[in-house]
């Protein structure tokens, strides 16, 4: 039996929330009600915020969406937001709330803010036509975590780098990507500094939080092989 447990937040109270507990005892997942300061659902080093496609609207409208993903980055490995439902569900969001917007304009934000998480963010995004299949996603993904597997690590004939050697050295490190490097070396000025710094004085630059930055000073100190 898997001995990690599932945390969810004591306020959940969703019809996601059922399918979850459903799926994560079918699965032999324990799991919990506690409060949770950041996500809905978390599992080791997993997090995820979960949403109806009218929540997820909302909270891009209301721009909460962007403070959740920015909590979650600083202090989970994995983390995503799942959206469960149909985006005709998100086109009555009018039904909702006192904003007016027409269809074309909805449609417009809820994909462009799917697109900002995907290309702007380390975030990964899981939309799925109803709560019963999110669920079945992420207790598989709670599932897998922990098994003993190879992981895929596709092999490139010639790596695509930046300008700046520092730069790609920082980014083969899991969870930093270009922004974050630049950020790193502009603060702190060589590889070596970034190598001295503490996981606080790391966890100042934005979209850095204690996770990535205790990886980034293990990477950089280890002299043990490192696993990409």
């Amino acid at each position: 039996m898997n001995t990690h447990k599932l945390i969810i937040d004591s306020r959940e109270n969703s019809e996601l929330f059922g399918f979850v507990e459903f799926e994560a005892h079918r699965l032999m997942i324990s799991s919990e009600k506690k409060w949770l300061e950041i996500g809905d659902y978390v599992y080791g080093d997993m997090c995820f915020e979960a949403k109806s496609t009218v929540d997820f609207l909302q909270s891009v409208i209301n721009k909460r969406l962007w403070n959740q993903i920015d909590n979650m980055d600083r202090h989970f490995e994995h983390y995503f937001v799942v959206i469960h439902g149909s985006l005709h569900e998100a086109m009555n969001y009018q039904k909702f709330t006192n904003v007016n917007m027409p269809p074309r304009m909805i449609k417009s934000k809820f994909y462009g803010a799917i697109g900002k998480i995907l290309l702007d963010t380390d975030c990964q995004v899981l939309w799925l036509e109803n709560s019963k299949k999110a669920a079945e996603i992420m207790i598989a993904l709670c599932k897998m975590r922990h098994i003993n597997r190879k992981i895929i690590s596709p092999t490139l004939l010639k790596r695509i780098t930046t300008d700046d050697l520092r730069t790609d050295m920082l980014c083969s490190i899991k969870g930093v990507s270009e922004s974050k490097a630049k950020l790193l070396i502009k603060e702190f000025g060589s590889i070596m500094e970034i190598g001295d710094s503490t996981v606080e004085e790391l966890s100042r630059i934005e979209g850095i939080g204690p996770t990535i930055a205790e990886r980034i000073i293990n990477v950089l100190n280890t002299e043990e092989k490192v696993i990409v």
